[in-house]
Order: C-alpha cells, then structure tokens, then sequence
C-alpha cells in the first residue's frame, strides 16, 4: 500500500462527503454526476491499496509463482507455510539440511566411569 493511494482515497471520499453534504432537495443532473465519478476515484483508490501483494500474498515475491501444494487436502503444507513458492521452496531446503543439527539422543546411555580420589 502506498502513501499516494492512502491520501488519493482519502481525498476522494473527503470531496464526496462535501459534495453529498452540499446537495440540495433536488440535486442537479451535473452535481450527481460529479458525486459518481468522485465515488469512482474513491473505489479506484481503494481497489489499489492491495494491490502490491499479488497473489502469493508474499511481501518479498509478490508476483512469484504460487506453490501447487497450497491448499491440497491430500498433502498439505506444514504450518507457517503460505502461498509463495520461492519461500516455500526456502523453507523445505532449510528443513532438510539443518547447518546446526541437533544431537541425537543415545539409545543407550553413557556410562561414566567415577574415577576415584
């Protein structure tokens, strides 16, 4: 959402609330007319401010590909996963080779030998 489209809808439903508060008994053809295409600015305005997610709805690849996989009931995504392919493929790479893995525990565990004083 930009700034420009924020104060481009703001403006347009401020000029229309202007004009419908002017508006007479009987309102001119000309003065419902000027009221529509304000309206029309305002809706245009307000159609944009979503505009820039796309539709991954992902902030750093708003037009990339959509992952296939985004909601298949038979083989769903982990949670926290969304829409955005690339992101989605970033995750899967960082879950199957963690650069820090964790220690396994031991099947059995160790024995300390206690040395004596």
């Amino acid at each position: 959402m930009g700034y420009a489209n924020l104060r481009e809808l703001q403006t347009a439903l401020t000029t229309a609330s202007d004009i419908a508060s002017a508006l007479q008994s009987a309102p001119t053809r000309r003065d419902a007319d000027q009221l529509v295409d304000v309206l029309r600015r305002a809706l245009t305005a307000a159609s944009s401010l979503g505009a820039e997610t796309g539709p991954t709805g992902c902030a750093i690849h708003p037009h990339g590909a959509v992952d296939p996989l985004y909601g298949d009931p038979e083989d769903p995504l982990p949670p926290g996963y969304g829409k955005c392919l690339l992101c989605n493929d970033r995750r899967r790479r960082a879950d199957a080779h963690h650069p820090h893995p964790r220690p396994h525990a031991h099947a059995y565990p160790l024995r300390r030998r206690r040395l004596s004083a």
